[in-house]
């Protein structure tokens, strides 16, 4: 369901929110904006209630009031299984130390896997199985593999390949991408297939979404996103914006711009699937980005001195961490 959008702007409205951001206050989005573009410094900002999903603090798992300490120092949340979450962990050098491990509800943590490279690991929608890829032949080429969420469990391998992506999985298939072809790969069976002859970009099982591109971006190519399920059936197409991510429901995206490469966007879209632009959000780049549920972004701000996850919905955002200074990367 699309969220509806005011078409006209008060200039009352628009001086209040000025001033609000000039005086340090929660940027309060005017209530007639239309594709409003904000300005995201941290120090400007005020503190907004915490983080409301489990995240990664100090290396530690926490939700809400529980914090549950894990066996590595560096980790990544991949997501909820069960009545659990799975987190990827290691030292900090990223090479010792390698594990999935399952965060229960009692705050006991279980391994699922060990020794992969748990940087490249992604959970089918509903929490059911695991898919990652081990780099061989110094590298040159890759195997892609999927398990069961709930043990490690491997369900099947696929490879060695040469410039393989790991795109989503869900309990049947893995999704693919290799040079110009997206293709699907079925563990139980070994057999793949092809979807689409393009380059792409990011899939979704969930919500039937992929989106690919027309030609090389650097060589004028555009981006398209089109049903997985049938390719040929475009959502929206931009020739200066490619999709970062999709919404927990599937009705909205986060895009930046086609070329962006480094450090991170400074600049990222609001839009609905069809492309409609919701909102703008600038700073001196994003680090991160998610949802924190289908209406409310988490967006990683480094801004102009300090650094915070930055909440932000339609009508306002505001600090979700306290801000720290930013440190050059």
């Amino acid at each position: 369901m699309r969220r509806s959008r005011p078409t006209s702007v008060l200039l009352t409205a628009f001086t209040a929110a000025l001033a609000a951001l000039l005086a340090g206050a929660t940027v309060v989005l005017p209530a007639q904006a239309a594709e409003p573009t904000v300005e995201l410094q941290p120090h400007e900002l005020t503190r907004g209630a915490d983080i409301a999903v489990p995240h990664i603090e100090d290396g530690d798992f926490v939700d809400g009031t529980r914090r549950v300490e894990l066996p590595g120092t560096v980790a990544r949340i991949i997501g909820p299984s069960g009545d659990a979450w799975l987190v990827g962990t290691s030292n900090v050098d990223r090479v010792r130390n390698r594990r999935v491990v399952r965060v229960r509800t009692d705050g006991t943590v279980v391994d699922v896997l060990r020794n992969i490279d748990t940087s490249t690991v992604i959970m089918s929608a509903d929490g059911s199985t695991l898919a990652w890829q081990r780099f061989v032949e110094q590298g040159r080429k890759v195997i892609t593999y999927a398990a069961s969420a709930a043990d490690g469990t491997v369900l099947g391998s696929k490879g060695p390949g040469r410039h393989v992506s790991l795109l989503d999985v869900d309990a049947t298939r893995v999704v693919l991408a290799s040079g110009t072809r997206v293709f699907q790969w079925k563990p139980a069976s070994g057999n793949s297939r092809t979807i689409v002859k393009k380059m792409s970009g990011l899939a979704s099982i969930e919500h039937d979404l992929l989106s690919v591109y027309t030609k090389d971006p650097y060589r004028g190519g555009c981006t398209k996103l089109v049903r997985l399920s049938a390719p040929r059936m475009k959502v929206w197409k931009s020739c200066r914006d490619r999709v970062a991510a999709i919404s927990p429901d599937g009705e909205e995206m986060l895009t930046f711009h086609i070329l962006t490469d480094g450090l991170g966007p400074g600049e990222i879209h609001l839009r609905e699937v069809d492309g409609t632009s919701l909102a703008s959000y600038t700073t001196n780049w994003f680090s991160g980005w998610e949802w924190e549920s289908p209406a409310t972004v988490l967006l990683a701000v480094n801004g102009k001195r300090k650094f915070a996850t930055v909440r932000c919905t339609l009508d306002a955002c505001e600090n979700a961490t306290d801000p720290v200074p930013v440190t050059a990367p």
